[in-house]
């Protein structure tokens, strides 16, 4: 293969073609590079769907395309707590509810700690004829 090709006012310089695993790991890298920030853009459009009645709890989680399956609890009695998750310095943490001293459910989502305990004191207060003592 000529690499320099004159012809008269026109110069053409190409290149060699590099090893084949070495275009193979650029071309991945490239398509990662835009697939990786739309997947964690996907991954992000989650909600965990939540019924509270009084004597039931229904949790479904919805991930967009994936639904989850509905799990559903009968309680007499219910505790809700705060369980800290993650690094210490996130300052993050999962609802923790507790039905009956028996069954325990603990939300997958992390949220901030000052809105658990917000959230917290308003379901002690909605259920406060029936929580654990």
């Amino acid at each position: 293969m000529n690499q320099i090709d004159l012809t008269q006012n026109q110069l053409v310089l190409k290149e060699k073609k590099g090893p084949l695993i070495a275009r193979i790991f650029i071309y991945l890298l490239t398509i990662m590079t835009i697939i990786l920030p739309l997947g964690g853009f996907i991954a992000n459009v989650l909600n965990d769907g939540v019924t509270l009645q009084k004597n039931k709890f229904n949790y479904a989680a919805n991930y967009q395309w994936f639904k989850g399956s509905l799990k559903e609890f009968d309680f007499e009695k219910i505790d809700f707590t705060i369980q800290k998750a993650g690094y210490e310095e996130d300052h993050k943490g999962v609802l923790v509810i507790k039905f009956d001293e028996k069954e325990m459910f603990e939300t997958v989502s992390k949220f901030p700690l000052s809105d658990l305990e917000i959230l917290l004191i308003n379901l002690k207060a909605l259920y406060s004829d029936q929580t654990l003592e």
